[in-house]
């Protein structure tokens, strides 16, 4: 949409400032998409709180924080300049404080996990830096990010979630405990094993068809490079890979089809984000 159309036909409020700003207040009913001639800032947007966009040609600035949607409009170039790096210096320090705690998640995660091994025999830790790397493109808040770092500390390590709340906060904790299984699930199998995953598997599917779009979001990271891994793998080593597994190929397809189902389910679903567009195009290069 045209930036003046978006305005004609959203704005609730208009003020002109004497230093020949006018702002605009608009009241749209759905989040925009990038106005033509607009670029969208990453570097100083934060998904889902904060987006901002910025427009040489129009000399405009577009921002929308917790929900509210305003346009700044500058006669002259040099007041356009002067905000732009207004914003710049009050978000990039915040920028710079979010990778020093992404730097102290990351080295706890590498100290939980230690030198345990994926299936494909890497390192660990590289899983949880992949999903972290998929949820950073995706713009998600910092405690998503580190979510993704640490969330298999809880399953897979002698890390309890009271520890992840006590450093890293509640909200991290909560994330990284939606997506972890129940202590009673992860116990280890007595008799068909699986049978077991599947129980394990379909408990997962339930609470993720029910779960806040953040938490299908760091779910869906996790798949996505679980899925890429096991293509590459299988590339090099052809279907003896799937023995590795406590589960056929056909169910493994069957879990996979399942979660791309309960990512789309609701008014949380995240069906127009990358990594859930990414997730379909592997899971039908693996499974067609």
């Amino acid at each position: 949409m045209k930036i003046r159309e978006l305005i004609s036909q959203y704005c609730s409020d208009t003020e002109k400032k004497g230093n020949g700003i006018t702002i605009y207040t608009i009241d749209v009913p759905e989040p925009i998409e990038t106005p033509e001639l607009f670029s969208y800032l990453n570097y100083l947007s934060e998904e889902p709180f904060r987006k901002i966009w910025a427009s040489d040609p129009y000399r405009m600035i577009a921002t929308e924080i917790d929900g509210k949607l305003t346009v700044y409009e500058h006669v002259r170039m040099a007041n356009y300049r002067i905000q732009l790096d207004d914003l710049q210096e009050k978000y990039e320090v915040h920028k710079e404080a979010d990778l020093i705690e992404l730097a102290d998640a990351f080295a706890f995660a590498v100290g939980a996990h230690n030198n345990n091994m994926r299936k494909s025999g890497t390192l660990y830790i590289s899983h949880p830096m992949d999903v972290a790397s998929i949820l950073i493109k995706e713009n998600a808040p910092l405690e998503l990010v580190m979510a993704g770092l640490l969330h298999d500390v809880v399953e897979d390590t002698d890390v309890d979630i009271e520890t992840i709340s006590n450093k890293y906060g509640r909200q991290v904790a909560d994330y990284v405990n939606a997506v972890t299984e129940p202590g009673e699930l992860r116990q280890p199998a007595i008799g068909n094993k699986a049978q077991t995953w599947k129980q394990r598997k379909e408990h997962t599917i339930k609470g993720i068809k029910n779960a806040e779009q953040n938490v299908k979001l760091l779910s869906c990271a996790d798949k996505l490079a679980n899925i890429r891994d096991l293509i590459s793998e299988l590339r090099i080593q052809g279907n003896s890979f799937w023995n590795k597994f406590n589960a056929p190929k056909g169910e493994q397809e069957w879990y996979y089809r399942s979660m791309l189902e309960a990512f789309a389910t609701g008014p949380q679903n995240i069906a127009e984000t990358h990594a859930y567009r990414d997730l379909k195009e592997c899971v039908e290069e693996l499974f067609s």
